[in-house]
């Protein structure tokens, strides 16, 4: 039972991972938009830009750390278990 809800916490670990790259679209959609305007916000896309860098660290981190783990996996794991109901 151990192992699903390791396999559950990692698959819920990738999911924030793929919200935070929909945020990270999101934010350079709305820079872009700002940049095309003839006169930008200047605090909007001084706020979007952080967000973004923040948001792509965060999104670094955790996938290399989804890597780390499946590093570590002895060879041939990762695919037994996947064939179990």
């Amino acid at each position: 039972m151990a192992t699903y809800s390791l396999a559950n916490e990692r698959l819920r670990a990738l999911e924030d991972i793929e919200r935070e790259i929909g945020a990270i679209l999101q934010n350079a959609g709305t820079v872009i938009l700002e940049l095309s305007k003839e006169k930008t916000n200047e605090r909007l896309l001084d706020r979007q830009a952080a967000a973004f860098t923040a948001s792509v660290q965060h999104v670094e981190a955790e996938l290399s750390a989804q890597i780390r783990y499946l590093t570590q996996l002895p060879s041939g794991i990762a695919n037994s278990d996947s064939g179990k109901k």
